[in-house]
């Protein structure tokens, strides 16, 4: 019978228990053990017992990182039930479509897709070469017309294409996401209005956030599922209605390789939406070793024209500011195809343009200065972050000011490109170094205060030296030497080492031979965890010298004392490699530095509600793209932005 997920996560849980019940028992045990026998020979029993405890706390952290990347792999997927029970997996894919139907209904009320009336967007049919063979895609050569508006992409994906694949292209901000947005719903209710269980669930995934050369797309897909959407139920993947969205957001080197690997992996007949800009899309097919999108069809969204703009701008306007629009639309009238209406053509400009003139208290005749497209949109772009951050009189209605808003936004713009923004991820925006000179610095005061209590001050100085140049050090190489070093490389220092220290003291220290194999191997073994990524068994033969070197020092160190100064550095430790500390220490180093105000989580959430970013699960994403590209090209300040 087939293992489960959760009889793992069982397994494991008794694991812990037993540790936390095991641990404390030996320690107490070890030392009413070194009292019987005297301190005399304590210290032979020390080393012993440090080396003993070094190696079981290395093999158990090298299993833990080993099975962290299995589960990072996939390799864990073998572990779910062969076979589970249909209304079991019913109950999953349930539960699953309650939660996606959450995460995206309430973005689009936050972006107000529908309100007043949802944008007239269309779309015209792409065939061969961009497409798959028509006979591929519908069974013969007939061509298929996709053409529709918004609304009608539910009916056209599951009546007029027999595989249920297809491609939507666009320009950047022609309202992709918006579409598969409202795409998703309209499958969530027809699922739930027909009843059918077997109907697939639609989920929508950022190829942004996969790297095809690192992980697979099925091990991929299951992190997206617990990232985005806080599921982490077993589910077969033929439950699920990818659609997969912004493959033009991948590295480029990363984009014909998904393309590969997505065929692969579900063939011709996995139901698939997949969107891109145009131009992306249509370069990664041209490559000779790239292919189409087997069985989709392929549609382009359409620019709105300026009759559809100037409609939206109406119905979004309040009567009673209409006539400030007169200029525009009288531009718009004379010159349907101009730059005018080529800048306000997209869903994001049009937005755009709501939320700063429609709404808010600047004059629309500023959209006349313009001469090409790209300087409306540039304009429309720079103007949203003030326009948003002020109430409809344009007095500032932030806690912040204006300019350091702009100033922070543009920090999270430059560092994060692809991932999501969450509070956990803000520790890589800080320098390596500063971090971890920080945390090395406040693990080896805590150490060196915990052992110079339990014994005297040049024991607490030492064992904290060396817990900050250890912690120091494989912060420094864990993440580049560990990368390129070789097993034999790692013990043959490690062999060295021992055979230095050993001949060190016991011919010039003239220690017994005991005592000197002791401390060697101590030794030997903190020069092979710094060599690895196996932090915990670096931190507990650190400790171990610490007591050993206690006992050896004489009767004014108790053991006592000694297990309990270790006992004390242990919690400190666990506590001071959580994510939340490495938050906490970046917190500091950006607020200090102004890259970021004190409390982050309240700057996002203000700036979700705002409309700034959009949320999927606990991330935050910028809500377009092309905002994310112009703030990160800012310096952090505008001359448009006065301050408070």
């Amino acid at each position: 019978m087939a293992r489960t997920r959760s009889d793992i996560r069982g397994w494991y849980w008794w694991a812990l228990v037993a540790t936390i019940v095991l641990v404390p028992s030996c320690c107490i045990a070890l030392a009413v053990f070194f009292v019987s026998e005297g301190l005399e020979n304590a210290d032979r029993w020390a080393s012993v017992g440090g080396f003993s405890v070094s190696v079981l706390v290395a093999a158990a952290a090298s299993i833990g990182w080993l099975r962290q990347r299995a589960k990072e792999a996939g390799d864990l997927g073998t572990l779910d039930e062969a076979e589970p029970a249909a209304d079991v997996e019913a109950a999953r894919a349930d539960r699953l479509a309650a939660r996606v139907r959450q995460v995206w209904e309430s973005e689009e009320l936050r972006q107000r897709l529908l309100d007043p009336q949802p944008l007239p967007v269309s779309w015209r049919t792409l065939g061969p070469p961009v497409s798959d063979h028509w006979r591929v895609i519908g069974g013969d050569d007939t061509p298929v017309d996709l053409d529709g508006t918004l609304d009608d992409l539910y009916q056209t994906f599951h009546t007029k294409l027999p595989n249920m694949r297809l491609v939507a292209l666009g320009e950047p901000g022609a309202g992709k996401t918006s579409l598969v947005m409202r795409f998703v719903l309209a499958c969530l209710a027809a699922r739930e209005k027909s009843g059918d269980p077997a109907a697939p669930v639609p989920v929508i995934l950022r190829l942004s956030t996969w790297s095809p050369s690192d992980k697979s797309l099925i091990a991929w897909i299951y992190s997206r599922l617990r990232e985005d959407y806080a599921f982490d139920e077993p589910l077969g993947t033929d439950r699920l209605l990818l659609v997969l969205d912004g493959l033009d957001e991948m590295r480029e080197a990363d984009r014909e390789n998904a393309l590969t690997k997505i065929n692969a992996a579900f063939g011709s007949t996995r139901p698939v939406l997949l969107t891109s800009r145009t131009g992306e899309y249509l370069a990664t097919i041209d490559s000779r070793e790239a292919d189409v999108l087997t069985a989709a069809a392929v549609i382009e969204l359409r620019p709105l024209d300026a009759v559809a703009v100037r409609d939206y701008l109406t119905v979004t306007t309040k009567p009673a500011r209409l006539a400030e629009w007169d200029g525009v639309f009288a531009q718009l009238a004379a010159h349907p195809d101009g730059e005018l209406a080529r800048g306000l053509s997209t869903p994001l400009a049009l937005s755009l343009a709501r939320v700063t003139y429609a709404e808010r208290a600047g004059d629309p005749d500023d959209l006349l200065a313009f001469t090409s497209r790209r300087e409306v949109e540039a304009h429309l772009l720079t103007q949203i972050v003030p326009a948003l951050y002020s109430d409809p009189s344009g007095h500032p209605s932030s806690p912040w000011r204006a300019n350091d808003v702009h100033r922070w936004l543009a920090f999270l713009a430059r560092h994060f490109r692809a991932q999501g923004i969450s509070w956990a991820a803000l520790g890589d925006t800080v320098a390596p170094v500063a971090s971890s000179v920080i945390i090395s610095l406040v693990a080896g005061l805590g150490t060196g205060a915990a052992f110079g209590l339990a014994a005297d001050t040049s024991l607490g100085v030492i064992a904290g030296t060396a817990m900050a140049l250890g912690i120091l050090g494989h912060h420094a190489f864990a993440s580049t030497y560990t990368e390129r070093r070789s097993q034999w490389g790692t013990w043959s220092a490690a062999a060295v080492c021992f055979a230095a220290v050993y001949c060190y003291l016991a011919a010039v220290d003239s220690l017994p031979a005991g005592a000197a194999s002791g401390i060697a191997a101590v030794a030997a073994l903190w020069v092979l965890t710094v060599l690895s990524p196996a932090l915990i068994a670096l931190q507990t033969v650190i400790l171990s010298f610490a007591v050993t070197l206690g006992i050896i020092s004489g009767p004014a160190a108790s053991p006592y004392a000694l297990a309990l100064a270790a006992l004390a550095v242990v919690v400190f430790m666990t506590i001071l490699q959580t994510s939340r500390t490495s938050f906490v220490v970046a917190r500091i180093l950006l607020a200090a530095t102004g890259r970021l105000p004190w409390n982050v989580t309240a700057l996002l959430e203000d700036g979700y509600q705002r409309g700034v970013f959009r949320k999927v699960g606990g991330l935050y994403y910028f809500r377009h793209d092309l905002l994310r590209v112009r703030l990160a090209g800012d310096s952090g300040t505008n001359g448009h932005l006065a301050p408070r």
